[in-house]
C-alpha cells in the first residue's frame, strides 16, 4: 500500500537506505523486501526564490558570520566531527574518485562566488578513518545557528535559502536528514524538514531553493534564531543565499506530480501506480493515465476552491484533453494530494505532452509543470531516452563486477494479456567490451523467475548503445500481476558492466546481489534502489497458423528513430513490405534469409508505418512508430 501524504512541512517516508561507491548511483544497499515496499518520494519544488526586499538576508560574502555558532559532535563518540564552515569549494569526500584531493560538485547559488557554508560530513568521515567507504564512517550531528533576528514588526514571514546536499541512509533511526529548526529563544525549536523528499544516494537540484512560512512561531517575534543541521555519516550539505521576506498572501507550490496514480488513484490487484514513460496501447486501454499532484499553501491566507488542473497534448501541440480535481480549501502549510475527475485514455500512438498547474480563488496559477509519455506499439519503458539513442541516459549501476554478477531489474504491471519476446536495455559507457550479460524475467511478487535469455558478450558497439536480448521462449504475461524485466551480470576481475540509470521516482526497481555484500541479506538478497533503469520490455505477435506450424517475429525497438530489428524466430526465407499510414510502400525486400534483419526507415518522416512479413505459410503485419 503506498505512502498518503500527511499535512506536516515537507515530511516523507522513505525505507531505502544505499550505500556509497566512486561511481554516482553505482551500487546499492538495502531494504529487505519481505518487510517494507517503496515509499512515494516528493520531487523538488520549481520555486524560485522571491524578488521582493527580504526584511533580512545572508549571502556569506563576509565569511561565516562572527555572531554565528556552530557545533559537531560524534554520535558514535569518534573522532571525526564536521562543524559548518565557510568555503568556496564543494566537496573533498572520497565517494566522488577524487579519493580527497580535490573539491567537487560546488553549490551554484545566486551568490556562490563570494562563498558559501558547507559541512562536508563524507571528507570528515574519511579525515578521521582514513578508509574510502564502509563501515567506519560514523554518524555525525552538525549544527549552525544565526544570532537573534528581530521581526517584532511583521507577522507573516517566510525563510528562503538555496542549497545544494546528498546524503545516504534515509529510514534509518541515527540519520536526521537536511532540516531547519526555528526559536525565539534559543532553547526550544520548532523543526521543518527541507530534504524535498530526494531519493538516498542522489545530489539535489543545484541549486535546490526552498521556502518555509515560518509564521507561527517567528512572526511579531523580537529574537528569531534559525539553525540549519543535520545527522548524517556521508556526503555534503551546501547552503547560501538565506533570506527572511513577507510572506506572499496567496501562494500555491506543486510539490510533486504524477500520472501513474502513485497516491490516491491505484488500483487494488497488481499496481504500483508507475510513471510509464513508454506505454502499450493495450495497457493503456486498461490502465488509463491517472493525474495527481502534491500541492501547498505556501502563503499566508487560507486558499478556497484549490484544484488541480492537467492539460493533454499531442506531439503537434493540439490539446486532447483538459481536466481538473474537485476543489478543496487549502491551509497554511497544507500538502494535499489532488487528484483530477478524469482519467486520459489515450487512441493515438506517439509523444504526449500532460501539464500539470495549481489554481485558487486567490492564486490564478503555480508555474506549470510539463511531463511526457509515448504511447507505444511495443515498448514498456520508464525511462526518458525518448529516441533510443542514449542522449538522456544517467549514470549506471554496476552489473558485472570483480565480487559478483549483480541483478538490476524494473518492475512492471499488466493490465491486460501480453506476451514478451524480449527484453532492452541500456548499457553504461563505463562498460568494458567482453563482459558477459544475459536478459531474465521474473514474477515480482517473490522475484519468481520465470525466463532467460542466451548469455550475451558486451562488444565494443554496444557500449553507450541499447542492447536487446530475446527471450529464448516468448513468455505470456497475465493481467493483474507484477513482472520484473531483469539484466544478469557475471563475475569478472576487469570485465565490468553497467546499467544506466533515470530520474522517475514513481517507479519500482531493484538489484539482487551475488557477492557484493550490499546489505544484511546475504547472497541472492533482493534490494530497492533509488533510480529506475534503462530496462524495457518488449512485446511480441505469435500467429498460430495450424497444429505444425508458429510464425513469430519479433520487431524493435518500436517507437524508434529509424532504425528497427526484425527477429525471425522460425529461419524461414520471406518477403517484407514496409507502407505508410496512407498505404504508400516506401519499402520492399524478397527473399530475406537472414535470423535478424535491420531496416532503416530514419530517411522518412515520423509518424505510423505498417511492416508486412510474408512466408511461404502465412503473413505477418505489424504497425511501426517512427519518432
Amino acid at each position: 500500500m503506498k505512502n498518503i501524504y500527511s499535512l506536516l512541512i515537507f515530511m516523507v517516508s522513505s525505507l531505502v537506505v544505499f550505500s556509497q561507491h566512486a561511481n554516482n548511483n553505482s551500487d546499492s544497499e538495502t531494504i529487505n523486501l519481505s518487510t517494507n515496499l517503496p515509499s512515494a518520494n516528493i520531487l523538488p519544488s520549481l520555486f524560485n526564490s522571491s524578488s521582493v526586499t527580504p526584511i533580512w538576508s545572508e549571502d556569506f560574502s563576509g565569511g561565516l558570520p562572527a555572531l554565528w555558532s556552530t557545533s559537531s559532535s560524534n554520535m558514535a563518540g569518534g573522532f571525526a566531527t564536521c562543524p559548518w564552515a565557510y568555503s568556496t569549494d564543494g566537496t573533498w569526500g572520497y565517494y566522488n574518485g577524487n579519493q580527497g584531493t580535490a573539491g567537487s560538485n560546488a553549490l551554484t547559488s545566486t551568490t556562490a562566488s563570494n562563498g558559501f557554508l558547507i559541512c562536508d560530513t563524507d571528507s570528515a568521515n574519511h579525515y578521521a578513518n582514513g578508509q574510502p567507504s564502509g563501515s567506519t564512517y560514523q554518524y555525525i550531528e552538525s549544527l549552525v545557528t544565526t544570532n537573534a533576528i528581530d521581526l517584532s514588526t511583521h507577522s507573516a514571514v517566510s525563510l528562503e535559502f538555496e542549497h545544494l546536499f546528498r546524503y545516504n541512509n534515509l529510514g534509518n533511526g541515527s540519520f536526521t536528514p537536511p532540516s531547519v529548526y526555528i526559536s525565539t529563544d534559543s532553547i526550544n525549536w520548532t523543526s521543518y524538514l527541507v530534504n524535498s523528499g530526494i531519493s538516498n544516494n542522489t545530489q539535489s537540484s543545484n541549486p535546490e531553493f526552498t521556502s518555509i512560512n515560518i509564521s507561527s512561531v517567528a512572526g511579531n517575534q523580537a529574537t528569531v534564531y534559525i539553525r540549519f543541521g543535520w545527522v548524517a555519516r556521508c556526503y555534503y550539505w551546501m547552503i547560501d543565499d538565506i533570506k527572511i521576506v513577507e510572506t506572499d498572501p496567496n501562494r500555491l507550490e506543486i510539490y510533486d506530480h504524477t500520472y501513474g496514480g502513485w497516491w490516491l488513484g491505484y488500483q487494488a490487484l497488481g499496481d504500483y501506480g508507475i510513471d510509464y514513460t513508454f506505454n502499450p496501447m493495450n495497457q493503456t486501454n486498461q490502465n488509463p493515465y491517472r493525474m495527481e499532484a502534491v500541492v501547498k499553501n505556501n502563503g499566508a491566507n487560507l486558499q478556497t476552491n484549490t484544484r488541480l488542473n492537467t492539460l493533454v497534448a499531442d506531439e503537434l501541440g493540439n490539446i486532447i484533453m483538459n481536466a481538473s480535481s474537485n476543489p478543496i480549501s487549502s491551509q497554511v502549510n497544507a500538502l494535499d494530494t489532488l487528484a483530477t475527475n478524469s482519467v486520459f485514455s489515450p487512441t493515438t500512438y506517439g509523444y504526449h505532452n500532460i501539464s500539470f498547474y495549481a489554481s485558487s480563488d486567490s492564486f490564478p496559477s503555480t508555474d506549470t509543470l510539463i511531463r511526457g509519455s509515448v504511447v507505444t506499439d511495443t515498448v514498456y519503458g520508464v525511462d526518458y531516452d525518448w529516441n533510443s539513442d542514449g542522449a538522456n541516459a544517467g549514470n549506471g549501476y554496476f552489473l558485472g563486477r570483480s565480487c559478483g554478477g549483480q541483478v538490476l531489474a524494473n518492475a512492471f504491471d499488466i493490465y491486460e494479456n501480453t506476451t514478451i519476446t524480449s527484453i532492452s536495455f541500456h548499457v553504461n559507457d563505463n562498460s568494458v567490451p567482453g563482459a558477459e550479460l544475459n536478459v531474465e524475467l521474473y514474477e515480482t511478487d517473490g522475484q519468481i523467475f520465470l525466463e532467460e535469455s542466451d548469455s550475451y558478450v558486451l562488444t565494443a558497439a554496444d557500449i553507450d548503445s541499447w542492447v536487446t536480448l530475446p527471450l529464448l521462449n516468448p513468455y505470456p504475461l497475465f493481467a493483474g500481476t507484477s513482472y520484473m524485466a531483469a539484466v544478469k551480470g557475471t563475475q569478472h576481475p576487469l570485465d565490468t558492466s553497467l546499467i544506466s540509470s533515470t530520474e522517475n521516482p514513481n517507479t519500482v526497481k531493484y538489484l539482487q546481489d551475488n557477492g557484493c555484500n550490499s546489505g544484511s541479506l546475504g547472497f541472492g538478497g533482493w534490494y530497492t534502489i533509488s533510480k529506475a533503469l534503462l530496462i524495457r520490455m518488449n512485446f511480441g505477435t505469435v500467429n498460430s497458423i495450424n497444429d505444425d506450424f508458429q510464425l513469430n517475429y519479433n520487431v524493435y525497438p518500436n517507437p524508434s528513430n529509424g532504425k528497427f530489428t526484425i527477429d525471425n524466430l522460425t529461419n524461414d526465407t520471406y518477403d517484407l513490405i514496409v507502407n505508410n499510414i496512407y498505404g504508400q510502400q516506401v519499402l520492399e525486400e524478397k527473399q530475406i534469409i537472414n535470423v535478424k534483419k535491420e531496416i532503416d526507415l530514419s530517411f522518412y518522416s515520423s509518424g505510423i508505418y505498417i511492416v508486412e512479413i510474408k512466408s511461404k505459410n502465412n503473413n505477418f503485419t505489424h504497425k511501426l512508430l517512427l519518432e
